[in-house]
């Protein structure tokens, strides 16, 4: 099962965070607009992801919900008929909930950097960390951390669980 080491912040200052990012990687790689569909699960999370312009995927990841850096793994299909997939799993699992975001994509070395725009919730980055095989966790940890570092990201920005989690919480204090 792959891992990645990650991290997801809440954004104040988009701008000068993507001005930041570009520093580090380059320019942009790419842009999505996703949806995710969770689905309810014993264990972990389960999405089918929804990528204009490209492939679905299914998606199984467990890690913890913890502020800090943390530990991500996870497996990946990718969808030819995700409508037929996403009636079959609402119908066996039921829907836990759905995330739109619009996200930006930025690579620097083995850190995939995410800075997602999330319907209902606002603006976020998050990094992945895709460890090798060989690569010690706390390597990969000291990895986002710098970043967090080069990018000003505060312990009090720090996100602990999933943006369904987010939404979730958003609505049941409405």
């Amino acid at each position: 099962m792959p891992t990645n080491i990650e991290i997801k912040s809440r954004v104040k200052d988009v701008e000068q965070l993507k001005e930041k990012v570009q520093l580090e990687s380059g320019a942009r790689t790419d842009l999505l607009i996703q949806e995710d569909i969770f689905f309810n699960v014993p264990q972990g999370r389960l999405k089918l992801r929804k990528i204009q312009g490209n492939k679905s995927k299914l998606i199984f990841y467990e890690r913890k919900d913890t502020e800090n850096a943390k530990e991500s793994n996870f497996d990946i299909s990718v969808i030819e008929d995700p409508m037929s997939l996403q009636i079959v799993l609402s119908r066996a699992l039921g829907v836990k909930g759905i995330v739109k975001k619009r996200r930006e994509l930025y690579i620097a070395g083995q850190t995939r950097i995410h800075i997602d725009d999330v319907e209902g919730l606002g603006n976020f980055m998050e990094l992945e960390v895709m460890m090798k095989e060989d690569q010690e966790k706390l390597e990969g940890v000291k990895i986002a951390e710098d970043f967090m570092k080069k990018f000003n990201i505060q312990k009090s920005d720090l996100i602990a669980g999933a943006y369904i989690d987010l939404l979730h919480e958003k609505n049941s204090s409405n």
